[in-house]
């Protein structure tokens, strides 16, 4: 699977330093000489703590790389969700609006006079998170479920540098690996 890079951060020029200790492994990336663009994975006891210039976080599973190299977004998103009060995502009423304009525009879509109204409702509390919600999710037509009332979330920035840090860790030790093994056979 090809490598896609969420960011402009070319990891790659980063010095890769990895420390293990008993129940303990840190995977640590930064510029070399310098602490730009800094990030620790630091493992243990089942659970990775993220730490550097892009935010802390904390996922309720330890950091492995995987054999090909790549590193799943919903995969990593989920674990940070679960047990955790903290969002890798936030709402984005730009994408929102885009979505309901397109519903709006579908010639596929034959819109009842309901639906019509409760859309053109939402394009006109887009802007405001609060009060987009209680008017989508509380005063939607009968017929509609929660799935597809337009919400979009967007993720955000720091998070994408995590994922791309994973994905250079994951490249890195691929190499190692296959090195290691080319040398023994």
């Amino acid at each position: 699977m090809e490598t896609v890079k969420r960011t402009e951060i070319d990891f790659s020029e980063h010095e890769l330093i990895i420390t293990e200790q008993e129940g303990l492994l840190i995977h640590h990336l930064k510029k070399p000489n310098t602490v730009i663009d800094n990030i620790k994975y630091i493992n243990t006891n089942g659970i990775l703590a993220v730490t550097g210039d892009y935010s802390n976080w904390i996922f309720c599973r330890e950091f492995h790389p995987t054999p090909d190299g790549y590193c799943s977004d919903g995969y990593w998103k989920e674990k940070l969700k679960i047990n955790s009060c903290q969002e890798p995502s936030e709402y984005d009423s730009e994408e929102t609006q885009k979505e309901i304009e397109e519903m709006l525009n579908d010639p596929d879509r034959n819109w009842s006079e309901e639906d019509k109204e409760y859309l053109e409702e939402l394009l006109r509390n887009v802007d405001d998170e609060l009060n987009y919600t209680h008017k989508a999710y509380r005063e939607q037509p009968e017929d509609w479920d929660y799935e597809s009332i337009p919400f979009v979330k967007t993720i955000k920035p720091q998070f994408l540098f995590i994922l791309d840090g994973f994905e250079e860790i994951c490249r890195r030790l691929k190499e190692q690996k296959e090195k290691s093994d080319n040398v023994r056979g």
